[in-house]
Formats: C-alpha cells, structure tokens, sequence
C-alpha cells in the first residue's frame, strides 16, 4: 500500500449535509459533460483539418497530369500550404486556449458547490465540504482519458489501439483537470488549518490532501496493481514530475510529523508516515515508523512482518532472522516467505 492510495476521510459536521451530497452528485454530471465538450471540440478541430488535408493531397496527386502545365496548379499547391499554416496556427491558439478552459470549469464547479453550501470564509465545514467536492470530482475523473474512443463490437479487437490513442491524445487535459481540483482541496484544508492550527483532524485532512495531490505524480511503476500492458505516457517517468512528487510528499509528510508531535502514540499517524517514507525511497525513515508502530502495537504480526521484510532489504540480517523467528515461533502463516527476503540487499554503489 503507498501513501497515494491510503486516503483518510472525515465525517462533515454542517447541518444539511445528505442534501447536499445529493446536490453535489446532481453537478457532476453537467460539469463532466462540458469537460468532454472542451476535449471532443479540439478532436473534432483536428479531424476536419486532417481530412481537409488529406482531400486536397488526394485530388492534387489525382488531377496532376491535368493541372501540372496549368496556373490551377500553382494555386492548388498554394491552398494546400495554407491550409497546413491555418491548422498550426490555430492549433496553437486552441493548446493555448485550453488551459483556461479549463480553469474556467474548475471556477463554475466551486462556484456551483459554493452556492449549495451557502459558503462563508471562517467556517471550517464549508472548507472541508468544497474540499471533499474537489477530491470527489477528481476522482470521477481517474482512467476517463482511456475512454474516449470506443470501436463498434465488431471492431472490439481495435480496443486496445483506441485505448491507447485515447491515452496519448488526453491524458495532459485529464490530468491538469485533476491537478486543478486537488490543489484546490489543499488550499480549502490549508483555510481550514489557519482556523483551527492546533486541530489533529484538519492537520490529518490537509496530510491527506497532499497525499492524494502526490498520487498524480507518482511514477505508476512504483505503485501497487501497475499493469504493464495499460500504455502510460514517458511524460510521467520525467525528473519534473518525480521533483513534483517529491515535493508534495514531503508536504504531507510535514503534517504527519506535526500529528506524531500531539499524539505520538497514534499508530494511524506512523502507518502513514512509513507509506509516505516508502513513497520517497527513504527506507531507513520507513523501517524507524514501523519499529515505532510494532513498540505500540506488539501482537500486531503483519506489521512486523514488513518490518522483517526491510530489515533483509536494507542488509540488516540479524534483525531480520530474530523477527523470522518470532513469526515462526507465532505460527504466523507468512514466515517461511519472509526468509526469502535474506540476501535481497543490494548495495547502491552496485545499482
């Protein structure tokens, strides 16, 4: 499990919250539908631009021996050219245009829960409710860029190209829609944090905020479920979005370290903080949670299972076998598969 998929929710305390749940369901639909809009206008631009393209080409390569002694033949050549100028540029204008659209959705969105929850700066639950509206929506929106192109059932074979085309084409706009929302979330828990600084709950919130903002960026290999054949773009194996995660996850890292300061023995607190440490590589930080969480929760053997697991990993055998041997001694169902970790450190001038 990593931090990106433990999300930790809490319950909304304002008056009318069924209502307005039901409500906030009510505007998902027409937002997502004007999302689609925005992507399927730029498709559609790319569509007619091509075929046009396309026709011209045909029909110069079809009439050539007709027009080649011709002025017809100039002009024609001159048509295509210029449909490919007003392609690029426009094709500018809209990549540049887009971005705002965007922005634009994302201002209607808050506007339209504002207004359901008759919003008022001060008011920790209305923080908390545009904030869970935002991680609502963002997650609709996960995998929708492989949706967009569908092949009729007689086509189902084309389902994995189409799929794939869709991803290229989409995924940025789906992902800047989602990045959009989730700051959003961060800065509404980040109020709620001003209002009440010495809150264990809005510190937890606001952690996990910029757990679920650090999920975008995450390099999915890492992540558990990862599907080889599911085509990801190479833009996300990029140094700036692994500099994005990092970054983010040290924020939600930050919170937790403020929770493990007021209730420092709060096992929830450090599960999380050894999620976050594994996210960013920092073994030694994971292993310190863990030992921290095993000291509080001492019957709990599956917690010292991985804690066995990263001793073997990071060379610290020893320890690792005097765990082995408590899980056996514990008829623990999984120690025999522990003892293959032993030898699984590799050290990192030989990466």
């Amino acid at each position: 499990m990593t931090a990106a998929s433990s999300f930790f929710t809490h319950p909304l305390e304002f008056d009318d919250k069924a209502t307005y749940h039901e409500q906030i369901n009510k505007v998902f639909d027409p937002i997502l539908a004007e999302f689609d809009s925005i992507i399927r206008r730029f498709l559609i631009f790319n569509i007619f631009f091509c075929s046009l393209c396309l026709a011209e080409v045909i029909l110069l390569a079809f009439f050539f021996t007709l027009l080649a002694q011709s002025l017809i033949l100039a002009v024609s050549l001159a048509g295509i050219f210029f449909t490919f100028f007003a392609y690029f540029t426009l094709r500018v204008y809209f990549q540049t245009r887009k971005p705002e659209q965007l922005k634009e959705l994302k201002g209607r969105y808050l506007n339209a829960c504002s207004v359901l929850l008759s919003y008022q700066e001060g008011v920790a639950e209305h923080y908390i409710a545009l904030a869970n509206a935002c991680c609502k929506l963002a997650n609709r929106l996960h995998g929708k860029e492989y949706n967009y192109y569908h092949p009729p059932r007689w086509l189902s074979f084309l389902s994995p190209l189409l799929e794939r085309l869709s991803c290229w084409s989409h995924w940025r706009e789906v992902h800047f829609m989602k990045e959009l929302l989730l700051h959003e979330a961060v800065s509404e828990h980040i109020k709620r944090v001003k209002c009440q600084p010495t809150s264990l709950e809005a510190h937890a919130s606001l952690a996990n905020a910029y757990v679920m903002l650090s999920g975008l960026y995450i390099d999915p290999r890492k992540m558990e479920g990862y599907d080889d054949d599911r085509w990801i773009s190479s833009d996300k194996f990029t140094e700036e979005f692994e500099e994005k995660f990092r970054m983010t996850a040290e924020r939600a890292i930050e919170e937790f370290k403020i929770l493990s300061e007021y209730a420092p023995d709060d096992p929830w607190v450090h599960c999380q903080l050894a999620y976050s440490y594994h996210d960013l590589q920092m073994p030694l930080e994971e292993i310190r949670e863990y030992e921290t969480i095993q000291r509080l929760i001492p019957d709990d053997k599956d917690n010292l299972y991985k804690l066995g697991m990263l001793y073997f990993q990071q060379g610290l055998n020893a320890k690792g076998l005097r765990v082995y041997e408590e899980l056996k001694k514990a008829h623990y169902k999984k120690a025999e598969s522990l003892i293959k970790y032993y030898g699984s450190y590799t050290s990192p001038q030989t990466h």
